[in-house]
């Protein structure tokens, strides 16, 4: 009776322990990384910060791979079609998994069936930003100007079917004005403004902070759920338009189809670590980022949140897919 015991014991010791080193065989290898953001962009130097960090904290490299194009969906497809074996992973925006639903009549990918959501990374809010010398200081003011002057006040965005065309498409709707939508595809919508070119902007913050800082810009309301630690005076819009819903900004990473759970746990966890990372949310911060310290499970439910928003606002925008 003794022996077996002490066999019993045994036998439960070299299973358990076999099974950490079975956990700690992953990674033995580069985590291969496909990012929808172009080389030397915002968002690409943005993860590849983050990307050094969580190569630390896994022991093995993140070696990034851009490929951005055709709307994000050249990334996109290549994640759909790795093997889910935890050694490739995508980054990505709203823009396909969201956004294109709306936009195109082209493949369309479900992203909790072509892929597997792991965890978000950070969401770019929207800022509403005018010209510092447009007669206008506040975002109550900006409305009641649109206002008394119906199809006169134009805003510029970075494009149809963008965010910022969405945020203000849900602004005429919720305060019964009509503006002037100028959408960019040449990246000026900023210098534009900055210029006197057009009164305001809709922007995330990365592209507005210098002029801010500048005092050529003026931010008047901050299209998110709630206030920015960067400016913590001003308002979101939803304080003076109370139904306004903020689009969809966010990165975040996802898995091939079919990635199984353990792997799906590992990932989440390198990022909520890597998120919490004093440095690392200073440098955020700076740079008009917020983390998003959120669960797979968690992630899914945003995503399918952020459908039926973006579907409201597409209502709203009279925005048709094309193509």
């Amino acid at each position: 009776m003794h022996y077996s015991l002490i066999s019993s014991w045994v036998l439960g010791l070299g299973l358990a322990l076999g099974g950490v080193a079975h956990a700690q065989d992953f990674p033995n290898k580069p985590i291969h990384i496909i990012t929808e953001y172009s080389p030397g962009s915002g968002g690409d130097v943005f993860f590849r910060a983050l990307a050094t960090h969580f190569s630390s904290l896994s022991a093995q490299p993140w070696v990034v791979d851009n490929r951005p194009g055709a709307g994000a969906m050249l990334a996109v497809d290549a994640a759909t079609r790795a093997t889910p074996d935890g050694y490739t992973i995508l980054v990505a925006s709203q823009n396909v998994p969201v956004t294109r639903l709306f936009l195109s009549k082209g493949r369309q990918i479900d992203a909790t069936v072509d892929l597997t959501p792991i965890a978000p990374l950070w969401r770019s809010t929207l800022l509403v930003v005018s010209n510092a010398s447009f007669p206008v200081k506040s975002f109550k003011e900006l409305i009641a100007y649109a206002k008394d002057n119906p199809a006169q006040l134009a805003y510029t965005t970075s494009g149809i079917g963008t965010q910022g065309h969405f945020a203000g498409a849900g602004l005429e709707l919720l305060t019964n004005t009509q503006m002037v939508h100028v959408p960019y595809t040449n990246g000026r919508q900023v210098m534009d403004v900055i210029a006197g070119q057009a009164p305001f902007t809709l922007s995330i913050v990365p592209f507005v902070l210098q002029g801010v800082k500048a005092g050529q810009l003026r931010v008047l309301a901050v299209a998110a759920d709630q206030r920015l630690d960067s400016f913590p005076g001003v308002p979101t819009v939803s304080e003076i338009v109370p139904k306004f819903e903020p689009p969809p900004t966010w990165t975040g990473i996802f898995g091939p189809p079919g990635l199984p759970k353990k792997y799906v746990d590992y990932f989440n966890d390198i990022v909520q670590k890597g998120l919490a990372n004093p440095a690392l949310k200073q440098k955020a911060s700076s740079d008009g980022f917020e983390f998003i310290p959120n669960s797979a499970q968690q992630f899914a439910l945003q995503i399918k949140r952020d459908i039926e928003i973006t579907g409201r606002l597409a209502h709203a925008a009279k925005i048709q897919p094309n193509d």
